[in-house]
């Protein structure tokens, strides 16, 4: 059988005040394809080429409470949990799924291919900070031989895991440019899309996406940004789904809560999450070192208003400008 490409794209901490937008996304090398020609055929191009859950079922499941100890691949607003080890099951599943294990969160960053650098605006990414942050190295280890295996009896590959991230400074600097958080967004979401769509090899792909808003016409943006010359056909348009074709080898759907549905859309959401946390444990580092008492943050808008006041003589010792420090939008 053909093998096809199976991708996913998803975002974490678009609505907080301080810390980065981070993008996720994952692409899955499967045996296999849907039909002979995307938007033709008798195969429903719209439908997943497989279920990589019932797939990798040796390896991977969707819930955290797994009397098989298998890696729970979900949403991860559904993962995260409170408690002295809130981040144990995003961390297990992303350090399972990442080509190497990270000695710090600076090989994390970098194996994610997202490795912020420390400036003026942003000194606490001059330490890197040891993972994993809630699990010890030989839990990681179970569960990427979980993995290994599962790989192994699918014929599946992971061909990328990867995150977009973007710091308030360059945040801002690129919401003056494009003045829509949502079109600002959609052009990390589009990164994302066109590097898979470059790395591919040639090989047929199918590429969910997590839809934000209301929104359902995609087409003039993938024609712009994606296309490239070829012709973008509108499959279907729906208050939950949007599916465009791409040439003849390219499926893109935007889908509301796609997550469920779609594996590579819930791991995507989880790399992006856990590179957001990682980040944020960064920042608080640097601030709670320099002020005792100091609660960390999360980042989102009334508690980061919170640590704003808070940490607004620590900025001004350091020479950090609050409009560099928050987003400004």
């Amino acid at each position: 059988m053909a093998r096809v490409i199976y991708a996913g794209i998803d975002e974490a901490g678009y609505g907080p005040l301080l810390g980065p937008l981070c993008v996720g996304s994952a692409a899955f090398v499967i045996g296999g394809e849907p039909a002979s020609s995307i938007g033709q055929g008798e195969a429903d191009p719209t439908e997943p080429p497989t279920d990589l859950w019932k797939l990798l079922d040796a390896g991977v499941c969707r819930k955290p409470t797994d009397r098989r100890r298998r890696i729970a691949v979900a949403d991860s607003k559904k993962l995260k949990g409170a408690g002295k080890r809130p981040l144990q099951h995003l961390e297990r599943g992303v350090l399972a799924f990442l080509p190497a294990i990270p000695a710090d969160d600076g090989a994390l960053f970098e194996l994610l291919g997202c490795a912020p650098r420390a400036t003026a605006a942003t000194p606490w990414h001059a330490s890197p900070l040891p993972v994993p942050v809630d699990l010890d190295a030989g839990g990681v280890a179970i569960a990427r031989n979980l993995l290994a295996r599962a790989y192994a009896r699918s014929g599946t590959t992971l061909g990328r895991l990867a995150v977009e991230m973007l710091d308030p400074p360059a945040f801002n600097a690129l919401y003056r440019t494009l003045g829509n958080k949502s079109a600002l967004n959609m052009s990390l979401v589009f990164d994302a899309l066109r590097r898979i769509d470059l790395t591919r090899g040639g090989r047929r792909a199918f590429v969910a996406i997590d839809r934000q808003g209301g929104r359902a016409s995609y087409a003039a943006e993938l024609e712009a940004h994606i296309g490239e010359g070829r012709p973008v056909r509108t499959i279907s348009e729906s208050e939950t789904r949007s599916a465009y074709a791409i040439g003849d080898d390219l499926l893109v759907t935007f889908e509301i809560e796609a997550e469920t549905r779609h594996l590579p859309v819930a791991l995507a959401s989880m790399a992006a999450k856990y590179a957001r946390e990682v980040s944020m444990r960064r920042l608080n580092a640097f601030f709670t070192s320099r002020r005792e008492g100091l609660a960390p943050t999360a980042g989102y808008v009334e508690d980061g208003r919170r640590f704003l006041a808070e940490v607004k003589p620590i900025l001004a010792a350091e020479g950090i400008a609050t409009a560099d420090f928050t987003r400004s939008a």
